[in-house]
């Protein structure tokens, strides 16, 4: 019964479906947000020493269902990722819990900038772990980022026109060695309908092993590097939310797959609480 339930929510429903919001700024106060993330990955190599690292065609679908609530200078998430690949068909991937807090703020202390800090905890499956198209550490995941950025409005507005962020995080599981992720993403905003963003992801393993493909039980071990460059169309309205098309090209890959495209489908949408108290 799970299987064919996710079979559908893959497959039937994507437009109603990133990664963690690492963003250095949160959304209104005492409005939660739903985001549901459809994610198609496709590569034909592996950048590996190992002489078996041919690949087909590998066409992979990720599910993220999120949600997330911000309070002031604080935002926690929950996220839960399905995946259909290879190695995982049509199961649960991981589930993942984040906590932020925002020390430097734009909107609340008029600060020139803004900066925030945040915590994430990974439960992936032991399939997922093994999964060489999902990328896992080891059974239970941590990481700690650090992400700032800029704004840039009208005067006597809170809407921005441009803004730019960075984020800078490393990683740790409960085996292996740990890795490191860096963003850098510009962001135009058209009167908060039109948001168009370019980015580079990358990510840094620190261990001190070759990619097997052959026997793949993770990345905790493994000396893999990565680098993501992409480019993100947001329509937002007023009522029903925001709806984002996402492209990115993996442009250097070792010992991690390579010649990936990604293609992202994201659908967002806030909806609020009325506050009975006076915080």
């Amino acid at each position: 019964m799970l299987k064919k339930t996710l079979l559908f929510l893959i497959f039937i429903i994507p437009l109603f479906c990133e990664a963690t919001d690492l963003k250095p700024w949160f959304g209104n106060e005492y409005e939660a947000e739903i985001r549901a993330t459809t994610l198609y990955q496709n590569y034909n190599a592996i950048s590996s020493h190992c002489p078996d690292s041919a690949v087909k065609d590998e066409n992979d679908v990720f599910l993220t269902l999120s949600a997330e609530y911000p309070f002031k200078r604080y935002s926690g998430e929950f996220e839960a990722t399905a995946a259909s690949t290879r190695y995982q068909n049509a199961r649960w991937d991981c589930f993942r819990v984040t906590g932020r807090y925002q020390w430097i703020s734009e909107k609340l202390a008029g600060d020139p900038f803004s900066m925030v800090t945040s915590i994430t905890l990974t439960q992936p499956f032991s399939r997922a772990l093994h999964d060489i198209s999902s990328f896992h550490h080891g059974h239970i995941e941590a990481e700690a980022d650090i992400s700032f950025g800029q704004q840039f409005g009208y005067p006597c507005s809170d809407d921005y026109i441009f803004r730019w962020w960075n984020v800078i995080g490393m990683g740790m599981a409960d085996e292996g060695f740990p890795w490191i992720r860096e963003e850098f993403a510009c962001e135009y905003n058209y009167f908060n309908i039109h948001q168009l963003r370019g980015f580079v992801h990358t990510l840094w393993g620190t261990g001190n092993k070759h990619l097997q493909p052959c026997y793949f039980i993770g990345y905790g071990n493994v000396r893999h590097q990565s680098v993501d460059c992409g480019i993100r169309y947001s329509y937002s309205t007023d009522c029903w939310g925001t709806l984002s098309i996402q492209y990115a090209r993996r442009v250097y890959a070792l010992n991690f797959p390579k010649n990936t495209n990604l293609v992202m489908l994201e659908y967002y949408l806030p909806f609020g609480f009325q506050n009975p108290y006076n915080y």
